[in-house]
């Protein structure tokens, strides 16, 4: 277990199948290693949740807007820090840490 604090990064989506891998894929880069990702998808049709699940296991479903995402996430979050993203942006390697 890492002695850095553990940072729970708080993903909303729906239907962002074209875009969450490279979301996903710029976690997986952090130079900060000691982060928990949860995805809290609001019912989508397409395949994010399935590429979601290649990542993390912590998925949810809940709508209908990101505000109730992002608090949900939160409540499920054991992190002492919060990171809320959507599920379009792409983290360069560093952004962690910075933070």
């Amino acid at each position: 277990m890492s002695n850095k604090p553990l940072v729970s990064i708080v993903i909303t989506s729906k239907n962002e199948a074209g875009v969450i891998e490279k979301n996903l894929k710029s976690l997986k880069r952090q130079t900060y290693k000691n982060i928990e990702v949860i995805v809290v998808d609001n019912h989508s049709t397409d395949a994010t949740v399935a590429i979601a699940k290649k990542f993390t296991n912590k998925i949810y479903s809940l709508g209908p807007e990101r505000s109730a995402q992002r608090n949900f996430g939160a409540s499920k979050s054991k992190g002492e820090y919060l990171l809320f993203l959507d599920a379009d942006m792409e983290l360069t390697p560093d952004v962690i840490s910075q933070c």
